[in-house]
């Protein structure tokens, strides 16, 4: 990739990234609960520069995260000793992510922000953040893509261009008029 291409994709993506910052700060002072994480923010980076990975998928960003932060609530209350309670919520979470099928590394690090916090809040207030979170990052990921890359986030081939006459063929040629270009 040519190095033009590769810093407008970079800028338009860390415009993105201020801009859903920006929403997720202003959503916090709307809701009146914390929206952005860490875990999150490396979401929203995957979603951004990775849209087509398999782990970054709705599925797996939505209930990845939600498994995770429940895993830890539920944590919180049977193993109230930090180090073993981390451990084993940390352990359990990957292994259920992997068996249901919602593998999303920075969900991986909901466990350990929650230990961490050292907060003992009731578990909506850990679960509804998470949850708005995450709509809003594959939603916003959703339009980014789509105004931005020309892609249906997750899935899909690239959009055809609005150019007449140019119609996206299989394996990313286009023919213009019947003729091959590559």
């Amino acid at each position: 990739m040519h190095f033009k291409h590769r810093l407008r994709d970079a800028t338009l993506a860390g415009l993105a990234a201020f801009v859903a910052v920006i929403c997720l700060s202003y959503l916090k002072s709307w809701a009146h609960f914390m929206v952005l994480s860490a875990p999150l923010g490396a979401t929203l980076v995957l979603l951004l520069l990775l849209p087509s990975a398999p782990l970054s998928r709705p599925k797996h960003v939505v209930l990845g995260h939600l498994l995770t932060t429940s895993v830890a609530v539920i944590g919180l209350e049977l193993l109230p000793d930090p180090i073993l309670g981390l451990a084993v919520c940390f352990g359990l979470g990957i292994t259920l992510m992997v068996l249901t099928d919602t593998l999303h590394p920075p969900a991986g690090a909901n466990p350990i922000l929650i230990y961490l916090s050292g907060a003992h809040l009731p578990p909506m207030d850990f679960i509804l953040p998470t949850l708005s979170g995450t709509l809003f990052m594959v939603a916003f990921a959703s339009l980014y893509h789509r105004a931005f890359t020309h892609r249906r986030y997750p899935f899909g081939p690239k959009a055809a261009p609005s150019a007449a006459g140019n119609t996206p063929r299989a394996g990313g040629k286009q023919e213009r008029c019947g003729k091959k270009s590559s």
